[in-house]
């Protein structure tokens, strides 16, 4: 491949803002394959069809996106363009009798052959790639059946042939390729790789049912948590225009503005045990200073189909201002780790409901308090819901409006 390669990604499936890859190897496909690495576009492959596991029913956003892994020093690595695309998969595999003609004989292996034909057929729309090829990138392991297989969707490639086919006579060794040794013999290295290209790219080796290839987490909504997002969008509709016109002075969005901070307790406790509450329902995180509230802020945690991890973590990385994401490119300011983790607390846009990748962003008004008023070792415990049972029963709480703090010329 050349020092840039230029694919489609799915990118609902992309990683938390805070997950810093970098390259271990000189392939883009590898750097690609590790970015979606999680990615829940699974199927399910027997004689019955191709059947998707998420989504079945909607649309995925494919946007097209450059890998460049000679960038400079504060470049990202990833440079997306501005074509996307809806692709409906399970409606790449409406006709179920390309999978029925596979006899009992047939092995896992064969089925993956057979969805690759069937996908790369449905995908042939010159807008994808007028240029090139477009070639699916997957990994598989076989079903409990020891017949059917299951596939992970990882992006598209978009290649033609010279790239393709140096690309495949560089990695011989680690990629699966889908054909038989007889068929090299009997065409030749250069048409079977054109076939290749039109089939796909397997990435890694077949692996038992039990290898745990794909046991993603399984992403649940609760009812109540659906309708509180729900009802905080309809009110960040009304607040929209002010947060706009604020967010043009201060180069990041804030759609409650409403946090509060007792300066009071914060200076009279300076060495007082801290702690940071993220409330995911209610989208809001709280800074506690010996069990009473200094800081009470709006947050936005992960979207729908992104998840923030719930738990008890330490604060490990602390980074004010520098922090750059390597995927979305975007300056991260006021950084904190949660243990070693992709997650992370930073100034980011508050649009009036979870809207993240997985990060937990905070106000660019707060950010900066909570940041001088916390350190590295601090726990941060995010839950569904918190009660506030741990606060000192009687003590009184004295709340001052945040004031706003500009940031140090950082935009995101």
């Amino acid at each position: 491949m050349s020092s840039s390669a230029t694919f489609l990604g799915p990118v609902n499936e992309l990683p938390p803002e805070g997950s810093d890859l970098e390259p271990s190897t000189a392939s883009e496909v590898d750097f690609c394959a590790s970015m979606f690495s999680d990615s829940s576009l699974t199927f399910d492959v027997s004689r019955e069809g191709a059947r998707v596991h998420s989504n079945p029913q909607n649309s995925e956003v494919f946007q097209e996106f450059e890998v460049n892994l000679e960038k400079g020093e504060d470049e990202p690595y990833l440079l997306w363009k501005d074509n996307a695309f809806d692709i409906h998969l399970q409606g790449l595999f409406r006709d179920r009798s390309a999978f029925s003609t596979l006899s009992d004989a047939s092995e896992p292996e064969d089925y993956v052959r057979r969805f690759l034909e069937v996908l790369a057929s449905s995908l042939d729309e010159p807008s994808l790639n007028e240029k090139g090829t477009r070639v699916p990138l997957i990994r598989w392991q076989a079903g409990e059946d020891g017949e059917s297989a299951q596939i992970q969707l990882l992006g598209l490639l978009l290649a033609d042939d010279d790239q393709f086919e140096k690309f495949c006579k560089s990695r011989e060794n680690e990629v699966g390729l889908i054909f038989e040794d007889a068929e090299v013999e009997a065409h030749g290295v250069r048409e079977t790789l054109t076939v290749m290209a039109i089939l796909g790219v397997t990435l890694g080796s077949t692996m038992n049912a039990d290898a745990g290839l794909f046991n993603f987490k399984k992403k649940k909504q609760a009812k109540e948590m659906a309708r509180q997002q729900q009802i905080m969008e309809q009110q960040a509709i009304q607040k929209r225009q002010a947060a706009i016109q604020q967010a043009q002075r201060t180069g990041y969005l804030d759609m409650h503005n409403d946090a509060y901070i007792n300066y009071q307790l914060l200076e009279a406790r300076k060495d007082g045990e801290k702690k940071v509450i993220v409330d995911i329902s209610r989208q809001r995180a709280y800074l506690l200073v010996d069990n009473q509230i200094a800081i009470d802020t709006a947050v936005s945690t992960a979207r729908a189909d992104k998840h923030t991890p719930r738990g008890e973590f330490k604060i490990t990385e602390r980074i004010e201002t520098g922090k750059k994401s390597t995927i979305y490119g975007c300056s991260m300011p006021y950084w904190q780790r949660l243990d070693s983790s992709a997650i992370g607390m930073h100034v980011g846009d508050l649009p009036g409901h979870a809207a993240s990748a997985g990060c937990i962003r905070l106000p660019y008004s707060v950010a900066p308090v909570i940041f001088a008023n916390t350190a590295s070792g601090v726990t941060v415990e995010v839950v569904d819901q918190w009660d506030g049972q741990e606060l000192q029963q009687g003590a009184q709480q004295n709340f001052v409006q945040a004031q706003v703090v500009q940031q140090r010329g950082e935009n995101s």
